[in-house]
């Protein structure tokens, strides 16, 4: 591409520059002229780029901004080259600075360029660009009485550089050069800024977590074992997405037993739905699934939606039934807390992926518009779940499963929902604030409970032993109440699986102790002479049979029952089933004094 330049002194040249040319000096010249843009535009830019390190304001000279304008138009890869090698000069400099002056010596100057290059300036000038681990720009808005922290492709972002060049200019902004622009401060994050941690809603901080409050001050609140305050600047980075809502400002006096008052959890159950709940705010451990179970008319909707106020408040608090499992986690990345309602049942593979979010894990899909790029959702969240039936019915969901019950609420003791929802309005602040008392009384204990036997969520076992001594129990109390729930989790599994039913029926038959042995195929059609209600997911084959076994063998062992794959032998896969020793199930606490506050009625 050529162009006419004009010299200073009017006479329009047509050549074309390149930083290759040499010019020759004769012998018996005294000096060698200094470089001009006109003769050599490349030599003007590298004397420049010398004094660039000490001076940002050699790329707004004259002679340089004309050197850059010739080149631009004669030599476009020279150009873009020595622009990025001042831009390495000197990092403070301004190369969009540079840029606007070489475009208004041009001809035909264009607007679109103009605005895109106030856009990227104003924020730049304005917030620090980043990214986080996965390459995501994220940009870090210092203000006078908070700090926002957006990625750079969201909604948040691209609300505060439109306002932030509304409030410049009075002018919106053209939705192609806004996606230009983002591009554009993407593309500076990913390359010049650090690698910072982001999160959502919670985060663990050396001795304890902060929880962020997502309201317009970007508040946060510390938990530590010595109490919790309100921050204004949280020590960590958390981001939001456009759903999230706001958590209520604790009140100055909390009294979580005021919870109880708005929620349908039976007393019993109490002591393993506040552990529940704390855990929610614990991204560094496991969270356990929480089951709400009950007929019509016991308000399990309006239990769950109270719940997730008091961890992660949403447009929509509750939703209907997942279609895929990918829908699960682009739920889970936009939302801190998992939350569905009404489920008449979940896929296997639903199951999985409730299973997989509760102690970490991700999501691959082929990337659209792409042949073989995957596109990974990789996160860890809480979760609850609510419908009339059980919902979690595989082994591996039911370990991790809190399940309650929920009682029919009577007619004449039901509120209609405008009283319902004043009154949580009223107490909400004051419920919040007992629960953060309760957290950090949980986390001076915790250090204390030792267990000896662990349930699979031994994390939350061990915050609910933790949380139920706080609250006046007796040590060792509440893990002989989670492990009562195991149990039920156990025989639950085992009611809704064809296999585990004829497996019943064939034991209840033999004569203690149990030692039997043989092939996949001989077991298969030992149990296939048994009765069962509804064979829909019966196994076809020896093989399908040898892999529901995996799944209930360790449910079979918590009830005193071992099933071992020994291998396999000429006539196939050899599994063996035999009684184990009964042994009491001790609580596994060791019993330290440590004084207790009663936090309401739980028992």
């Amino acid at each position: 591409m050529s162009a006419s330049i004009a010299s200073k002194d009017g006479v329009v040249e047509n050549d074309r520059h390149h930083h290759h040319d040499h010019h020759t000096v004769e012998v018996d010249a005294v000096a060698t002229p200094a470089p001009t843009p006109d003769t050599d535009p490349v030599g003007v830019i590298e004397a420049a780029l010398l004094r660039l390190a000490d001076d940002v304001g050699v790329l707004a000279e004259e002679d340089v901004v004309r050197a850059f304008t010739i080149l631009k138009a004669t030599d476009l890869p020279t150009y873009l080259r020595l622009r990025n090698a001042a831009k390495k000069a000197n990092r403070d400099c301004s190369v969009t600075v540079l840029d606007k002056l070489v475009r208004a010596e041009l001809p035909g100057s264009d607007d679109d360029s103009s605005t895109l290059d106030e856009l990227v300036a104003l924020a730049r000038a304005q917030c620090q660009l980043h990214h986080d681990a996965d390459r995501n720009a994220v940009a870090v808005i210092p203000m006078p009485s908070r700090r926002e922290v957006w990625r750079v492709y969201s909604s948040g972002f691209e609300d505060w550089l439109r306002a932030t060049y509304w409030r410049a200019k009075e002018m919106g902004v053209p939705e192609t050069t806004m996606k230009s622009a983002l591009a554009t401060l993407a593309a500076a994050g990913i390359n010049d800024g650090d690698e910072i941690e982001v999160h959502v809603r919670a985060a663990r901080c050396d001795d304890g977590y902060l929880i962020d409050l997502a309201d317009e001050q970007w508040q946060a609140i510390h938990v530590t074992p010595q109490g919790w305050r309100v921050v204004n600047e949280s020590p960590v980075y958390f981001t939001r997405t456009p759903s999230m809502r706001p958590l209520p400002m604790p009140a100055a006096n909390g009294d979580v037993g005021l919870l109880w008052q708005h929620t349908n959890i039976p007393a019993h159950s109490r002591v393993m739905v506040l552990p529940w709940l704390l855990d929610c705010f614990r991204p560094d451990t496991p969270f356990p699934v929480l089951e709400l179970v009950g007929e019509q008319g016991s308000a399990k909707s309006t239990t769950q939606s109270v719940l997730r106020s008091l961890v992660d408040p949403n447009k929509v608090m509750l939703r209907g039934r997942p279609k895929t499992v990918e829908d699960v986690f682009v739920a889970a990345a936009n939302n801190w807390l998992v939350s569905y309602e009404n489920l008449s049942g979940l896929t296997p593979e639903q199951q999985d992926a409730f299973c997989t979010l509760a102690t970490g894990g991700g999501f691959a899909s082929r990337q659209l518009y792409t042949n073989g790029e995957e596109h990974v959702m990789e996160t860890k969240r809480p979760v609850v779940l609510n419908g009339i039936a059980v919902v979690a019915t595989r082994p591996d969901l039911i370990d991790r499963v809190i399940h309650v019950d929920l009682p029919t609420i009577p007619a004449d003791a039901r509120r209609d929902d405008a009283d319902t929802h004043a009154g949580w309005e009223r107490d909400q602040p004051k419920v919040f604030a007992g629960l953060l008392d309760l957290f950090s009384a949980a986390l001076a204990i915790l250090p204390t409970v030792k267990l000896t036997q662990k349930q699979r969520m031994a994390d939350y076992e061990r915050l609910g032993e933790a949380v139920a001594r706080a609250l006046g129990f007796a040590p060792g109390e509440f893990q002989q109440q989670y492990a009562d729930l195991v149990r039920a989790g156990i025989d639950r599994a085992l009611e809704s699986n064809a296999v585990a039913q004829a497996l019943d029926k064939y034991l209840a038959d033999r004569i203690l102790p149990i030692n039997w042995q043989g092939t996949a195929g001989q077991l298969y059609d030992l149990l296939n002479t048994h009765s069962i209600p509804d064979r829909s997911s019966w196994p076809r084959s020896p093989k399908g049979l040898a892999d529901q076994l995996r799944r209930i063998a360790p449910a079979y062992r918590a009830k005193g029952i071992d099933i071992t794959h020994l291998g396999h032998s000429r006539d196939g896969a050899l599994w063996r089933i035999t009684t184990q020793k009964q042994h009491a199930t001790p609580p596994g606490v060791s019993h330290t004094s440590v004084g207790g506050i009663r936090y309401g009625e739980h028992k």
